[in-house]
């Protein structure tokens, strides 16, 4: 497995993200990394889920900001969460030690756990890395809440096409929500192509909105 080694730039809340060495886009809002991440997944996602033990698919771990703080709030709440990601280009963990990274257990836990095997991170949050190509991944589990947090669909429009979203609801339980922080109108259209009921909802700072959609 090969790793990327990004540049690290600090966002405008104080959080950290990283900035892609191929074509320059940052993995996360320059406005906030941490408040999009809190606001679209952790907020319009698993915080939103009924259940106690709770199954999450993340497309795009990168920087494993979701996830940790996904961690910490499964040990806020006491729920059980399984975490499932699929990054094809994943991120050398000695990128992820450096500051303004979370000087954090769980945190360098993620960043410890092997690559296409389940790891216990916590007591309630165990941690399935993938790595693999999106389009190419067929799922052996089903899913409660999904994360897609891919690069932006107006430069990466093969990431967020009609098939992929398919594919994804095809491995989502009923009632499931995907989030993500695009709300352009191709997004909304393949989602409902999908067979997935698509809401609009209040985007993270620096974002006027955001799409929860719902597997039926």
């Amino acid at each position: 497995m090969e790793y990327i080694f990004p540049e690290i730039v600090t966002t405008a809340d104080g959080s950290p993200t990283l900035v892609c060495p191929a074509t320059g886009e940052t993995y996360h809002s320059v406005t906030g990394a941490a408040g999009e991440s809190e606001h679209v997944f952790i907020g319009g996602g698993v915080r939103r889920c009924p259940k106690t033990v709770v199954s999450v698919l993340e497309a795009g771990l990168g920087s494993g900001l979701n996830a940790w703080l996904t961690a910490r709030e499964a040990s806020a709440t006491g729920r059980t969460v399984t975490y499932t990601a699929v990054e094809l280009y994943p991120v050398d963990p000695a990128a992820l030690q450096m500051p303004p990274f979370p000087d954090d257990d769980l945190f360098r836990a993620i960043h410890a756990a092997g690559w296409g095997t389940e790891t216990v991170i916590s007591g309630n949050f165990s941690l399935r890395k993938i790595c693999a190509d999106l389009a190419e991944t067929r799922f052996d589990t089903k899913f409660d809440v999904v994360y897609f947090d891919m690069f932006a669909p107006g430069d990466h429009p093969d990431l967020w096409t009609e098939s992929i979203f398919s594919a994804i609801a095809a491995a989502m339980n009923a009632g499931a929500a995907l989030v993500t922080y695009s709300a352009k109108g191709d997004v909304k259209r393949a989602l409902r192509a999908a067979g997935l009921e698509v809401e609009r909802l209040p985007g993270a700072p620096g974002k006027r909105h955001m799409l929860r959609a719902v597997k039926p």
